[in-house]
């Protein structure tokens, strides 16, 4: 436990080289939604822009960790290539978690200051869970491309991967429903929506560990 903290720990002293930046793009974001909450309800807008931005500068330590070769140093030490991989997970997830928490705050105090409410919350946070489980599908789908063909070449592989996943999976769909055309009419999607949160929950469950089961195996057997 007290090795994947101290990798943990790594990777935020990447994020201190660049606070300058977050905290200038963090103010540039507040004063974006403030802005903008004079015209329309930026809740959930500024919650899921904070989360993209800030959840996605998490591939940034794999960057630093291939620029300074570091995967090598590491597996010097008392490190296994299973704790750097579980390390990187958690970092990704809890960089995304925190930074959809911020922004939910955020967003909730602008709005408030603004507008002095926000229109139909639960519905709002339920969005905002629903783009919190979009964001972890493509991390989850990024992070073994990273492993397998660096941070350059899997940024290209990591975005027609899940372009074609998506692609697939609408045409199984369209042709589902072409099929079956009675399944769209007894779908009760409000109802779906109500539960949302659930199902993205354990989408994010299973997003995580077949990513990370994946990318272990790749890393595994990886020559270093």
């Amino acid at each position: 436990m007290n090795t994947i903290k101290g990798l943990l720990l790594k990777d935020l002293y990447v994020f201190r080289n660049f606070k300058g930046n977050i905290i200038f793009s963090a103010f540039m974001f507040i004063f974006l939604i403030t802005i903008g909450s004079i015209r329309m309800d930026m809740f959930t807008v500024g919650s899921i822009l904070f989360l993209i931005f800030f959840g996605m500068n998490s591939i940034s330590s794999f960057s630093y960790d291939e620029n300074a070769d570091l995967d090598k140093y590491l597996l010097s030490l008392p490190i296994t290539k299973k704790e750097i991989v579980l390390s990187k997970y958690l970092f990704v997830f809890l960089n995304s978690f925190i930074s959809i928490l911020v922004g939910i705050l955020v967003s909730f105090i602008i709005t408030i200051l603004v507008k002095g409410k926000v229109g139909n919350i639960g519905d709002s946070l339920r969005i905002c869970f629903i783009a919190f489980t979009s964001v972890s599908f493509l991390m989850c789908a990024n992070v073994p491309c990273i492993y397998k063909w660096g941070v350059e070449k899997g940024r290209m592989q990591s975005v027609i991967i899940p372009a074609l996943f998506i692609f697939l999976l609408g045409i199984f769909g369209s042709l589902l429903l072409l099929l079956f055309p009675q399944i769209y009419l007894n779908i009760d999607l409000l109802y779906v929506f109500k539960i949302s949160p659930y199902i993205c929950l354990i989408l994010n469950i299973l997003f995580y560990i077949i990513s990370y089961l994946i990318s272990y195996k790749i890393f595994l057997n990886k020559s270093i």
